[in-house]
């Protein structure tokens, strides 16, 4: 599903936080072309690294979410900690992403950056990858390889792919 891209500006005056981190205007992060909406929350109850956060994304065919998916999200409880791996923009000195959190009495969105680690209490906002369709032939891109074996029958998530 589609939606309007609207500056992140205007979206995060939408969502009436009661704290934005200085760093994040427009501009920080690249504007995606499109808003997703088929998400899922992940949950790892333990430290992780967010490089791991993606890599268990991407088992189960999604991929991090960026801001405007973060903050057009409906689902969020105002309470636990979520984070969109899939927004990096330079700020603080380093590589950054943005996280929605309750503080002690407020509503707050805020930065943190890619390379640190994630608390147990962290949760990660994931979007269906929508690049592979059971009506689609896989195929893959080569990189510095010239050739490349692949099974004539890929399984993806109980879904089975011919190759063509």
């Amino acid at each position: 599903m589609k939606t309007k891209i609207s500056k992140l500006s205007s979206l995060i005056k939408t969502k009436k936080f009661d704290w934005v981190n200085s760093d994040i205007k427009d501009g920080l992060f690249e504007t995606p072309k499109e808003i997703r909406t088929d998400l899922k929350l992940y949950n790892f109850n333990r430290y992780i690294s967010s490089e791991d956060v993606v890599k268990e994304m991407e088992k189960d065919g999604y991929s991090p979410v960026n801001a405007w998916e973060l903050l057009t999200w409906k689902d969020w409880n105002s309470i636990d900690l979520v984070v969109a791996l899939g927004s990096v923009g330079k700020a603080g000195g380093g590589r950054s992403v943005p996280y929605l959190r309750r503080g002690v009495s407020e509503r707050d969105l805020g930065l943190d950056w890619w390379g640190n680690g994630w608390r147990a209490r962290c949760r990660f906002l994931a979007v269906r990858n929508s690049s592979l369709k059971p009506s689609e032939p896989l195929t893959p891109a080569l990189g510095h390889s010239d050739t490349l074996t692949l099974p004539k029958i890929l399984e993806i998530n109980g879904v089975k792919y011919k190759m063509v």
